[in-house]
């Protein structure tokens, strides 16, 4: 029985009622007035019923005309006409045919930022712009087959190209381990390492990502393969150059870099108000010949195309951000010599070849999540190892040691004041194959359009993150060994890599008045800068930061 064959009965049965009520009273000599009042009550449910009636006998045509229409596509005698599709416009155009085998959806979302820095010691600045603007199409053909296109129209980077994949899902393995499809993954898309770096900027608690984020690989050219289910998750993947390194071509006749990554998670407790959510990555990096100009965020931590909380305003972050002075490569330090020996530069593909210092490098990272009703808490930490050969280290001398590591980490909390809970945007991999073990919107519990208030949530953030390495780099020493010291001191400088540490504390108000709208105010503090040695005269600055973002995304 369908919706409007239901509510004719229903009406049918308030007449019935009606009308041997009115017996009753008759029976017992109710007064005219209540009569009166049970007769209008009568009329006003007949005026229904035909009501319902005519929409009925309405959408019985229109299926017709639907039939009759698809009878008519048919190409030849023997061919089956196009099957139905479902079409929604609900945060986003999305078609889908009756059989689940084709979809898509086109959407995309709009960032738009303001916001002032100030410090005691440097100029004031603020800015306004758009932080992302992008359009996206994504969906499946004949049932197993996915992908997506996303184009960014305001972010840096070639041509604007993030998320562009294409995708594999079948039951390669039993059900005993998982009930999910295994996915093959070709394209360009997120290496999978650390929950933050993989979650949408959609949905994050803050306007940008914490300080260690540098130490995290973004989007680039691969291929991975993903198994898990609703509670645990594995994807592993090979990836090499990206369309948002600074230049996308290692030294001519000369090898580009290469990563191996992998993520695994584990949610034991996963309820709608419940969360507890664990997780580890991996990843190698083989620098090849690639130096800083090609592989800027491997090779100088802090200087790559991806923003941090200090970043916010834009325009290189010469106020307060944190970036690896020197190349790790060795490979500025090698340019200069060449050009100081032979007068030409790096010419020959040999020595370009002798011009890297590093073997390779490590990053790993351990991450954690927890929700209890309207209370969440998140936590990573993100440490990265360089291993360089001794020799070019000696020959080529740019600073730091055979060995470096650097490393960061955060910790957050938020509270929704409205009582919504971060346990219940959590997807694992049964509902997102790309980046499981995340989370997506807010599930609004009162929103405006309906007559609330929408979802509030206030969130606190602190975050830390050491490029320093080697020699006493904190409290100025090295700093002034370099200018002035002896050839003791000197000698001790020249063993560390001076990218700065900072520490930053970020409290933020977020609103979701509506499924695909937010409007979200940071303020951070600076509570400890040790200056990267190329930027000296911010030693020991605390600068504050406001930024204030609208999105809507669909």
């Amino acid at each position: 029985m369908n919706r409007h064959s239901h509510l004719r009965g229903k009406t049918m049965r308030r007449l019935s009622s009606s009308v041997a009520l009115i017996a009753f009273a008759s029976a017992l000599a109710v007064p005219a007035s209540a009569l009166a009042d049970t007769a209008s009550e009568i009329k006003a449910l007949k005026a229904e019923l035909k009501r319902l009636e005519a929409k009925v006998a309405q959408q019985g045509k229109d299926h017709a005309q639907v039939k009759n229409a698809l009878n008519a596509a048919k190409a030849a005698p023997g061919t089956s006409a196009p099957p139905p599709v479902f079409v929604s416009f609900r945060n986003g155009l999305f078609v889908e045919t009756e059989d689940q085998d084709f979809n898509f959806k086109v959407g995309g979302h709009i960032q738009a930022d303001g916001g002032f820095a100030s410090s005691a010691d440097t100029i004031s600045r603020s800015n306004v712009g758009f932080r992302r603007a992008r359009l996206e199409v994504e969906g499946k053909a004949f049932k197993n087959w996915y992908y997506k296109l996303q184009y960014d129209f305001t972010g840096s980077g070639a041509a604007g190209i993030r998320d562009f994949y294409f995708a594999y899902r079948n039951r390669f393995l039993p059900e005993e381990i998982t009930k999910q499809p295994v996915t093959i993954q070709i394209g360009n898309f997120k290496e999978p390492f650390s929950l933050e770096a993989i979650e949408s900027s959609k949905h994050f608690v803050f306007v940008e990502r914490s300080l260690p984020s540098v130490l995290s690989p973004s989007r680039h050219i691969g291929a991975a393969i993903a198994a898990g289910d609703k509670q645990w998750s594995i994807k592993t993947g090979i990836f090499s150059t990206s369309p948002q390194d600074t230049a996308t071509s290692p030294p001519t006749g000369e090898s580009q870099y290469w990563d191996a990554a992998v993520r695994a998670t584990y949610a034991p407790i996963q309820e709608e108000d419940k969360l507890l959510h664990l997780g580890g990555s991996f990843k190698y990096h083989k620098p090849n010949n690639t130096t800083a100009a090609t592989d800027a965020a491997d090779l100088r931590p802090g200087q790559s195309s991806e923003r941090e909380e200090t970043d916010v305003l834009g325009g290189g972050g010469a106020l307060t951000r944190v970036s690896a002075a020197q190349d790790l490569s060795c490979g500025a330090s090698a340019a200069s010599l060449n050009i100081a020996t032979t007068g030409v530069g790096l010419l020959s593909a040999p020595f370009a070849r002798r011009s890297s210092c590093l073997k390779y490098s490590y990053n790993y990272g351990f991450e954690a999540a927890a929700a209890y009703g309207p209370v969440s808490l998140q936590a990573e930490y993100i440490a990265a190892q360089y291993e360089r050969d001794a020799t070019n280290v000696l020959i080529y001398g740019n600073g730091g040691g055979t060995s470096l590591r650097y490393s960061g980490y955060y910790v957050f909390g938020s509270v929704f004041l409205t009582g919504e809970s971060r346990a219940a945007s959590y997807r694992g991999y049964d509902k997102d194959f790309n980046t499981p073990g995340s989370f997506t919107d807010i599930q609004i519990k009162n929103p405006v359009n309906k007559g609330g208030l929408g979802a509030w949530e206030f969130a606190a953030r602190f975050s830390e993150l050491n490029l320093n390495n080697g020699g006493l780099v904190d409290g100025g020493f090295v700093y002034a060994a370099t200018v002035a010291g002896n050839a003791a001191q000197k000698a001790l400088a020249s063993t560390a890599t001076l990218g700065g540490r900072q520490e930053n504390l970020t409290l933020a108000l977020n609103w979701y008045p509506v499924k695909g709208v937010r409007f979200q105010a940071n303020w951070t503090k600076t509570l400890t800068l040790i200056a990267p040695s190329d930027r000296p005269f911010l030693n020991g600055d605390h600068p504050s930061l406001f930024l204030a973002r609208a999105q809507i995304f669909w």
